[in-house]
Order: C-alpha cells, then sequence, then structure tokens
C-alpha cells in the first residue's frame, strides 16, 4: 500500500486519484485510436468523453456517498476523491445516460461507440483498480491463502482487518480488468453487429465483478437471497 505517490512540502499526489486520471487519459488515448478503424470521427469520442468524466466522477462519488452517508459530515469530506470513494455502478449508469443523449443529438450509433469504449473500459479497470489497491480501499475478507496481504492500520483495510491477512480484492479486480481487455480484442475479430463487443463486455464484467464480490468485504447491507 502506498497512498501518496509524491509528497513535496504541502503538495500530495494521492495514488488513488492519479490512478484514476490516468486511466481516463489512457482510456480516451485508446477509444480514439479505435474510432478511426470503426468509422466515427475521432473528434465525437473526444468531446464526449469530456462529458463522460464529469458524469462518471459525479455518478461514482454521489453513489458512494449514498451508501455510506455517515463517513461524510461536511463538504470537504464530499469532494476529496482523492482520498478513494467511489462506486462504479453509479459511474457507469450517468455515463451511459449522458453518452444516449450525447450521441443521439450527434446521430451517431450508441451501440457502435459502446462497441468503441469497451476495451479501454476494461483497460481503465485494470488501472484504477491498482490504484484502489495503494490507497487500501475496496479491500477483501479475512483469508488463510498465500494471497493474503496485510495492510496497515491507517489504511481502510487495516481499520476494519488491523493485523489481519485479507484477499486483495483490488488486484483479482485489475486481472479480471486485464483478462476481460484480451478477451474482447479476441472474440471482436468476429464482430457482426453494433453492440457486439459491448454485449460481451457486459457477460465479462457481470460474472467477473459477481465472482470477486464473494471475496470482497461490505458494510452491512440490505441483500437477496444472500447477495449483497
Amino acid at each position: 500500500m502506498h497512498p501518496i505517490l509524491i509528497e513535496i512540502g504541502r503538495f500530495r499526489v494521492y495514488s488513488y486519484g492519479f490512478m484514476l486520471a490516468f486511466s481516463f487519459f489512457i482510456g480516451i488515448w485508446y477509444a480514439g485510436r479505435r474510432a478511426d478503424k470503426w468509422g466515427v470521427p475521432k473528434e465525437i469520442i473526444q468531446d464526449m468523453s469530456i462529458i463522460l468524466i464529469l458524469l462518471s466522477v459525479l455518478g461514482s462519488r454521489m453513489l458512494y456517498i449514498l451508501t455510506h452517508r455517515d463517513h461524510y459530515h461536511n463538504l470537504l469530506d464530499i469532494i476529496a476523491l482523492w482520498e478513494g470513494g467511489a462506486t462504479y455502478y453509479g459511474g457507469l449508469i450517468l455515463s451511459v445516460i449522458g453518452a444516449v443523449i450525447y450521441l443521439k443529438k450527434k446521430k451517431v450509433s450508441f451501440l457502435r461507440v459502446a462497441d468503441i469504449c469497451s476495451a479501454p473500459t476494461a483497460l481503465g479497470i485494470v488501472i484504477t483498480r491498482i490504484g484502489c489497491f495503494l490507497s487500501g480501499c475496496c479491500f477483501g475478507l479475512p483469508t488463510s491463502c498465500s494471497l493474503g496481504v496485510v495492510f496497515p492500520a491507517d489504511s481502510p483495510a487495516g481499520y476494519i482487518f488491523d493485523g489481519i491477512a485479507i484477499h486483495p480484492t483490488q488486484l483479482y479486480s485489475s486481472f479480471y480488468g486485464l483478462f476481460i481487455l484480451a478477451a474482447l480484442i479476441l472474440v471482436e475479430r468476429k464482430r457482426s453487429f453494433d453492440g457486439f463487443t459491448f454485449s460481451f463486455f457486459c457477460i465479462f464484467y457481470g460474472a467477473a465483478r459477481f465472482t470477486v464480490d464473494f471475496f470482497r468485504h461490505y458494510e452491512e447491507s440490505a441483500v437477496l437471497g444472500g447477495l449483497t
């Protein structure tokens, strides 16, 4: 765990915030390169990306705050995204809504752009989840297996499981992001319709996230049939 990458006096670069920003930068670049091959103007991707960055950060932060209201007491707590605290689903939902509206105005197929952005999104998962590991958030349950990691007591993971080895679910998630990226590159060679790659992304991500969540720690929450 290494929550602060650079510290010069009062200036700090936090691992999670840096990796999140880096994932956006690489994802936008990669999507732009794919757009040219798929008949979509690169400018469409670049302009849309600005909208999606704002919506994804806003949506993921809003959903996290709504489900962890007792952790936030003032405005500074709410905007301190560099300290971690975001729920992927919130950002995804708000981003998809924004993309649908934007692309409809531009008269560009949403499903084609979703195909273009699926592999870059998987790459973003790889990078961002490393940031989660460095920050000590999104951690797993106690384990006796050789993969277990003991986090420092001053980290979110160490605060809950002080001195206890836990599953590094952040790295599991980073690994499945890499798997999804490789799988999408392979399956899209057989692409036959708009939405083909995006469909596989949804299947792969859903299966991977469902599996990893059995090893991940969550606060007490409403469940359905034993599932969080």
